[in-house]
């Protein structure tokens, strides 16, 4: 393989993931930090450009051998009095092995998400455990309903029109109702982990710039029927209407 400057770029940002996500972990204070992360996705680079070559088994061959390391610095910490049973690096190292693999052979945008998410999701570690205790029984069933509406239900119904004129789609139906009831979820989570004002204002942008007509349904319903209140769901459809017209104005240009 000759060395051009996109194998030098890919080989420049597998580096880059690999200092985010370490730097994060070192300021953990866990096992792998700094150094083993970039290491570990420019392995995962260099098995990807060596498998161009000589075939996948190469990136396999480089992933069961990360995973092996891992297992036997696991075994050798494991009488020691400050050894932890957290998992958590382990599958980062892993992944972040994978992330340096894709970057060469597959999306480039995709293993920068995955790469970027990796390490926005170890950072807010006590964020997302205070947001889990936070939620109750109710909650997490109302989480599990939209789930089954949304990526279970809308995917398998048939994205074509019946009846007269042509005019029910049910993908299209089914859509608005995703679109109601994730507006209802989104507002009510808003409310109840940051306040009154903000559920308010974000309920508005985001009702408008996704569905202004989802939005009036789904704050009109509710108006009377919670502590949301007449006027400040009055509110929320005025700023998601006033938001739709930026919109327009965005698809036009």
């Amino acid at each position: 393989m000759p060395p051009t400057p996109e194998l030098f770029g890919q080989l420049g940002i597998s580096l880059l993931l690999g200092l985010l996500v370490g730097l994060q972990r070192e300021h953990a204070a866990a096992m792998a930090g700094l150094r083993t992360f970039p290491l570990i996705t420019l392995l995962g680079s260099v098995a990807a450009m060596l498998g161009l070559e000589f075939g996948g088994w190469v990136v396999a061959a480089g992933w069961i051998g990360v995973l092996g390391i891992l297992v036997t610095a696991k075994l050798l910490k494991i009488k020691q009095a400050d050894f932890s049973h957290g998992t958590t690096t382990d599958a980062a190292v892993l992944l972040m092995f994978g992330v340096g693999a894709l970057l060469v052979v597959g999306p480039m945008v995709v293993a920068v998400a995955i790469g970027g998410g990796v390490a926005v999701l170890l950072q807010f570690k006590p964020e997302l455990h205070d947001f889990s205790r936070r939620l109750g029984d109710a909650d997490l069933r109302a989480i599990m309903q939209f789930v089954l509406i949304t990526c279970i239900i809308l995917p398998v119904l048939p994205n074509k029109t019946y009846g007269p004129l042509d005019v029910l789609n049910p993908r299209e139906i089914w859509l608005m109702v995703v679109l109601i009831v994730g507006m209802s979820l989104g507002g009510y989570i808003t409310y109840k982990f940051l306040g009154r004002n903000a559920r308010i204002l974000l309920g508005g942008f985001l009702g408008g710039a996704i569905s202004s007509t989802a939005t009036t349904a789904s704050y009109s319903r509710r108006a009377g029927g919670d502590s949301l209140g007449l006027s400040a769901a009055a509110v929320v459809i005025l700023i998601a209407s006033t938001v739709v017209f930026g919109r327009v104005l965005i698809e036009i240009a």
